[in-house]
C-alpha cells in the first residue's frame, strides 16, 4: 500500500486543464457510467468504473490508489452511503474524497450524505460544466491535503532526527522504548560514551568533533540489525535500543559496536586519531520497568567502565609534596 507521500509523488497538477487524479465512478446504470467517464476523461482525469458497491470496495484495496470516489446513492445490494462507510473503515480510504451521485434534488438526501461522512454530492441532472467544476474542486482539495500531510510528516521526521548525525534523537528513545515496554516485551538498552572527546574538540575544533560524531553514527548504523534503534542521546553519547534482546546478547552487540569504533581513523593536522567508547547495558524487566530506570542502570555501568579505563597518573603527574 502506498503512503500519501508516495501517492503524491506520482501525481502532477495541470492547473485549469485538470489534474492527473484517479477517479472511481460507481453506478449500476452503465449508460450513465459511460457518460461520466466520457465527460471526465475529456477533462484530463483518469476514470475507472464499477457497477456495484462490492466491486468498489474490492477496487479500493488495490493499487494504484483512488483519489476521488464518485458513487451513486441507490444501487442494488449496498447503497452508496453504506459502501462509503465500509471503505472508510479500511486504511485504503486514507485521503479519499467522496462524492455522492443522486437523482434526488431534495435537501434531506444531501444532508444525509454529508452527515454520513461524504464530502460532497452531485445531482445526476447536473450539466457537464458543473460536474467538471465539482471534480476539479475536489481534486484541488485532495492535492492540498496530501501536500499538508507530506509537510507534517517531514516536520515529524525532523523533530525525531538528530541534525548532525542523521540518526534518531533522544525523543525516539523514550517514545519507542516506552512503547516496547508497554507491550511487555524484553528490551535491552545500551548507552555509549566516547572517551576523550572533549579533548578532541578543545584541540582540533568543533568541526573535527562533528566529523567524528557523524562517522561514529555511520558505523553504528552499518553494524546494527533491522529493528534495532540507534540514536544520539546528546553530546558524545549514543544509545541503542535492542527489542527482544536479552542481557548477554546485548553486551555482545555493544562490544562489537565499540570494537568497530576503535578501528576508525581520523587524520587531523597530520595527526592520526583513534576513538574508544565505553558503554553500559541494562535489560528490562530485570534492570527496570521504564526507560528512565534503564538509563540510570546504564549510567552507573558506564561510569564504572570509564573509571576502569581512565589512565593511572604517573609519578611525574602527581603533585609535588613539600
Amino acid at each position: 500500500m502506498s503512503t500519501p507521500e508516495e501517492s503524491l509523488s506520482r501525481r502532477r497538477n495541470d492547473g485549469e486543464a485538470g489534474y492527473n487524479i484517479r477517479i472511481l465512478a460507481v453506478d449500476d446504470d452503465r449508460a450513465y457510467l459511460r457518460y461520466v467517464k466520457h465527460v471526465l476523461t475529456r477533462a484530463n482525469f483518469i476514470v475507472e468504473l464499477a457497477d456495484d458497491g462490492a466491486s468498489a470496495i474490492e477496487r479500493m484495496r488495490c493499487e494504484p490508489p483512488i483519489d476521488i470516489l464518485l458513487i451513486d446513492l441507490a444501487m442494488p445490494g449496498l447503497d452508496g452511503i453504506e459502501t462509503v462507510r465500509r471503505i472508510q473503515n479500511e486504511s485504503s480510504a486514507a485521503g479519499l474524497y467522496t462524492i455522492l451521485l443522486t437523482a434526488s434534488s431534495g435537501t434531506t438526501t444531501k444532508l444525509r450524505a454529508l452527515e454520513s461522512g461524504l464530502d460532497d454530492f452531485i445531482s445526476k441532472t447536473s450539466a457537464e460544466v458543473e460536474i467538471i467544476a465539482k471534480i476539479r474542486s475536489a481534486a484541488r482539495r485532495v492535492e492540498m491535503e496530501r501536500r499538508l500531510h507530506a509537510a507534517n510528516r517531514e516536520l515529524e521526521v525532523l523533530a525525531l532526527t538528530d541534525e548532525l548525525t542523521g540518526i534518531a534523537n533522544r525523543r525516539v528513545l523514550f517514545r519507542t522504548g516506552e512503547e516496547i515496554l508497554r507491550q511487555g516485551r524484553i528490551v535491552s538498552l545500551v548507552l555509549f560514551d566516547l572517551d576523550r572527546f572533549k579533548a578532541v574538540n578543545d584541540t582540533y575544533g568543533h568541526l573535527a568533533g562533528d566529523r567524528i560524531l557523524a562517522d561514529v553514527a555511520a558505523s553504528f548504523k552499518a553494524n546494527t540489525r533491522y529493528g534495532d534503534i540507534i540514536g544520539r542521546y546528546g553530546g558524545d553519547e549514543f544509545y541503542l535500543v535492542l527489542p527482544d534482546t536479552r542481557l548477554d546478547e546485548a553486551r555482545q552487540m555493544a562490544e562489537r559496536l565499540a570494537s568497530n569504533i576503535r578501528v576508525l581513523r581520523w587524520t587531523l593536522n597530520d595527526t592520526v586519531l583513534t576513538m574508544n567508547a565505553q558503554y553500559g547495558v541494562a535489560t528490562s524487566p530485570g534492570s527496570g520497568s521504564t526507560v528512565a530506570e534503564l538509563l540510570a542502570v546504564c549510567d552507573q555501568a558506564l561510569y564504572r567502565g570509564k573509571r576502569r579505563a581512565a589512565p593511572r597518573p604517573s609519578p611525574e603527574d602527581r603533585p609535588e609534596v613539600r
